[in-house]
């Protein structure tokens, strides 16, 4: 046992000779080859503890599981790496090697990998290794930080056991900016060795494939992965900003033309399809162009298909195209999932989603999924439950409150419905959310304030958001089926990326026997 001078806590391993002390420098010290050559301490509030709503998620899966329990193969969590620059900005660095190294990591069939929602909501806490992977259903850590000055950049990492927190592997690596690909693949590399994987050619191929030998285009990848997790529109044209100008270094590097299809895909929900769903196709089919192993850019492709063609069997087509390449991605099944359900093979859609849960437990947006998809078929008090830990989960995720409100709604506990929007701790900007609550306002009998609320979305229209959809709910909920139609009918013409929702979301029940709605169901190529 040692006790570290800077911060008094203590460390198993006596070889471990060093520690961060305000997480910004690195006290120098006797080397000790093949050991650990630092200790990372997280700048985080040393009273934030991890969030029972975070364990609840995680449980929901298979229930409750200790440390080194994940089942059948070995399991990993690679948390951000710590930032220890002097400038700041370079968070995105750090954040990205963490997720290249993960992404590559999970194309290893015989390894768990939790995906990145799920590891890097750890980012800034003080929950130690134990906590993390009883959170994740993980057996090992990986944790690591980066110090980098002009072309020079100094990477530890470290290999924790959760089962008794001590060290498995460790390793400092300093090198020139240029290098930074030898040492993705020595880590990956050494991970892989201490978790006793064997790594066969063909996989050893995929997880060392390197898609350019650029740093500087690497660079500004990394920056836009960084961007486009924030999952914001402003940060989506940030990224894409990003994604560009790696592009213009390098035109054969396959991933940015898949975070920029996936990034105007995003964008797509939040403007108009005709603007932005195009830019997603092209971009996927450029990345594919340059590679056609990418799973990513099938996936962004498959959602182009599924939203705006609306050509379902060429999306399914491409979504097992994607995860046949990237199996490891809950991303990918997560999207997978959603088509599932918005066919109504629900089934079929629950299993996706919750596949994608188990290797990313705390995503809001997966357990999201697995809500709405009971919401759609029907089983409405296990709706209430999901959607309901999503609310725990994240309480600044607007579309939670909303799907568990129209989730009362169905169950017509309309009390209960109006609570959830009045007593959220967010306000509903944006028109989609705004019409969405007018929506539950009308089922809910507050008519007068659905139709202040539906003459002001009425007004913003053809403004930046596309609400065509969710304003013919809104006459639906009171009773005007024909404007209901006729918004409908807009949203159609304008290729509305929402208007595929209207063949699952209960709110439409009304109108399934309507000929005209049977026959834009038929328009759609939308199951009846």
């Amino acid at each position: 046992m040692k006790r570290c001078p800077e911060c008094r806590r203590d460390y198993h391993d006596d070889s471990l000779l060093y520690c961060l002390d305000d997480g910004s420098t690195l006290l120098d010290g006797p080397s000790s080859t093949g050991a650990a050559t630092a200790i990372l301490h997280r700048a985080a509030s040393a009273n934030e503890a991890l969030t029972r709503a975070q364990i609840s998620a995680a449980e929901a899966e298979t229930g409750p599981q200790a440390p080194g329990q994940a089942a059948g193969k070995p399991s990993i969590a690679v948390l951000p790496f710590a930032n220890i620059s002097k400038d700041p900005d370079n968070e995105y660095f750090c954040d990205g090697l963490a997720e290249e190294l993960l992404n590559a990591l999970a194309k290893i069939d015989d390894l768990k990998v939790a995906a990145r929602t799920s590891a890097f909501s750890f980012k800034g806490r003080n929950a130690n290794v134990s906590e993390i992977a009883a959170a994740l259903k993980v057996d090992t850590v990986l944790e690591g930080s980066v110090r980098r000055q002009a072309d020079r950049i100094r990477i530890t990492t470290q290999l924790i056991s959760a089962a008794d927190g001590y060290h498995l592997w460790s390793e400092r690596y300093d090198r020139e900016m240029k290098d930074i690909f030898d040492v993705q693949d020595e880590i990956a590399l050494a991970v892989v060795d201490a978790l006793k994987v064997k790594l066969l050619g063909t996989k050893q191929a995929a997880v060392l494939k390197r898609y350019t030998e650029n740093a500087e285009a690497l660079d500004f990848y990394l920056r836009g992965l960084s961007y486009f997790a924030k999952f914001t529109p402003e940060y989506f044209q940030k990224a894409i900003e990003s994604f560009t100008s790696a592009i213009e270094i390098d035109p054969n590097y396959a991933p940015p033309y898949a975070g920029l299809a996936e990034s105007y895909c995003e964008m797509s929900f939040f403007a108009s399809a005709h603007e932005w769903m195009p830019k997603a196709k092209a971009s996927a089919r450029k990345a594919l162009e340059v590679d056609d192993t990418l799973g990513s850019a099938h996936n962004a492709l498959a959602v182009t298909l599924m939203y705006y063609d609306r050509d379902f069997p060429g999306a399914e087509k491409e979504f097992q195209r994607a995860i046949s390449l990237d199996p490891g991605s809950a991303h990918i099944h997560m999207w997978y999932g959603w088509f599932l359900g918005l066919m109504r093979r629900f089934d079929e859609a629950e299993d996706r989603v919750r596949h994608a849960r188990g290797l990313d437990p705390l995503s809001h947006l997966i357990n999201l999924g697995i809500g709405a998809i009971y919401l759609w078929s029907g089983k409405l008090d296990r709706a209430v439950e999901e959607l309901s830990r999503v609310v725990d989960l994240n309480p600044n995720f607007p579309i939670s409150y909303i799907y568990l409100a129209e989730a009362y709604v169905e169950k017509r506990e309309f009390a209960a419905a109006l609570a959830t929007l009045d007593n959220a701790p967010i306000t509903f900007n944006d028109p989609i959310s705004r019409s969405a609550v007018a929506y539950v306002y009308a089922k809910a009998g507050g008519r007068d304030k659905a139709f202040e609320m539906l003459a002001e979305l009425e007004g913003e229209s053809c403004g930046e958001f596309d609400q065509a959809v969710y304003i013919a709910k809104v006459y639906l909920a009171l009773d005007d089926t024909d404007r209901a139609f006729g918004w409908l009918e807009k949203a159609c013409n304008e290729h509305s990326v929402w208007l595929i929702w209207m063949g699952v979301d209960p709110a439409f029940d009304p109108l399934r026997h309507d000929q005209r709605f049977m026959e834009m169901l038929k328009r759609m190529n939308l199951p009846q």
